[in-house]
Order: C-alpha cells, then structure tokens, then sequence
C-alpha cells in the first residue's frame, strides 16, 4: 500500500477527510479489495487496542515521583539569578527507575496484546488458505455427504473432538460434506462444507476461547463466533450479511451442549 494511501486511510478512520476526500475514499474501499482488507485490519487493530486495559497508577507511585520532583526542596532560597527564569527539576535514580517500570508495564502489555492480535490474524488467514486450496481441488471436502449423521461419525472416527453438523437447508445452506484442514504447528482441525447457490461456504472449527475478527482476506470474507464446546471460523466469496446469517442459522440449527 502506498504511504499517500495509508495516510488517507488513517485520516478516514479519524473523521479528517473533507466529504468529497471521503466519498471518493469510499467509492475506492468499495472497488479495491485489498485496500479495504488492509482497512478492516487497521480497524481490527485500533479496537484491540480501545480494549487494552486501563491501569491505574499505583498507591503513592504518583507522590514519590513528585518528591523526586520537587527534592531541591521549596524552601530553597531563590537566588536573584534565578528570579524570572523557570526553575529547573532533578530527576533522581528512584524516580527514574519507577518511571521506567511503569513504563515497562504498560509497553510489555501493549506488546502482549498486538503479539495475540498477530497470531489471531495469522490463524485467519491459514483457514482462508485452506479455503482456497479446497476450491483448487476437485471437490472441497474429503467426505462428500449430505447427511449429518455420516459427516459427524466421519470426523469422530479422525478427530479427538467432533463438531455439530447441523441440517441448514432449510436456511439455503446445504451441507455437502466436510474436510480435515491443519491450522497453527499442524493442528488437523474439522472444516463442514456447505452450498449457499453455488457458493462454497468452508466452517473451520478451533478449540473454544479463540477468537478472529471478522474481515476480507483475498476476497473473501471472514466471520468468527464462538459457544462453549467451539469457536467457528466461516469463509466464503458470498456477502458479509450472508455470512452473518449463515452464522444465525448455524447457532440456531445446533444443538444445545451437554452438561457433564
């Protein structure tokens, strides 16, 4: 991405652009498919960062740093040469060195949440690649079946935990059957296949307590919801609204888990 874009992009995001700037950035976020990817990751990053937590500055840490600031004391005599002049402050050790922790603190959680962030996005754009390579294939699953009581049994027979396959036709989502894909250090993971029209609607299932902002990764959009047995990750060329409602159906298709 060019600089002159990247630096339209954040003055979009901040409301600076005049509405012609504006409009015409929006016509190219419409018409320019990794343009708008690169926006939906920088919108994804500056909520991570809204939702980095708050600290509040430690029990008396404040009015040391503040004796420290003052240690050439008040009462000093102000000598005539200094009259008119600002008084200059002494940082010493102590106060420098909780500035610095502090500092550290703050820095080492930022550094934290932006590493998770990497990885959550690193997680999304591996199942969009498994979603391509299905499309490359002859077919895009390794089962090819309608039937939830075949497509379940099958990931039961290869998998340590296997996902809900719900019956969406009703919905307009047809299962077709479901693939292994392998995502993070060669983590085989179950994916359902359904047929939305004759679009393809990949559903990577991960471990709960994940989570993958929802986004456009080469064309294709991304959206995440998690429960309490799964966080689900569906990927298709069809709408972002679709999707959205591929979610609901799912949600609503699958059955309540059980309690242990």
């Amino acid at each position: 991405m060019r600089v002159d874009d990247e630096l339209q992009m954040n003055a979009y995001c901040d409301g600076e652009l005049d509405p012609a700037s504006a409009i015409e950035f929006e016509r190219r976020l419409a018409d320019d498919e990794s343009l708008k990817a690169q926006y939906n990751r920088l919108l994804a990053l500056r909520r991570t960062i809204r939702s980095l937590p708050q600290y509040d500055v430690p029990a008396g840490l404040q009015a040391r740093i503040q004796l420290a600031l003052d240690a050439d004391g008040p009462a000093q005599a102000v000598r005539p040469a200094q009259m008119g002049r600002p008084r200059q402050r002494s940082w010493s050790f102590q106060a420098l060195a909780a500035a610095a922790v502090f500092g550290a603190v703050i820095t080492s959680s930022v550094m934290l949440t932006i590493e998770r962030y990497d990885l959550r996005e690193d997680v999304a754009r591996q199942v969009v690649a498994g979603h391509i390579r299905s499309q490359l294939a002859p077919q895009p699953f390794d089962v090819a079946s309608s039937d939830r009581h075949t497509v379940k049994p099958w990931f039961t027979s290869r998998l340590p935990e296997s996902p809900q396959v719900p019956d969406l036709a009703a919905q307009g989502f047809v299962l077709v059957g479901g693939r292994i894909d392998v995502v993070g250090h060669a983590t085989p993971v179950a994916t359902i296949v359904y047929k939305h029209a004759k679009h393809t609607v990949s559903l990577t299932t991960l471990p709960p307590g994940q989570s993958v902002s929802d986004q456009a990764i080469a064309g294709y959009n991304v959206r995440s919801w998690s429960d309490a047995e799964c966080t689900y990750i569906a990927v298709s060329d069809i709408s972002p609204e679709d999707l959205a409602s591929f979610e609901r159906a799912f949600s609503e298709g699958s059955p309540a888990p059980e309690i242990k």
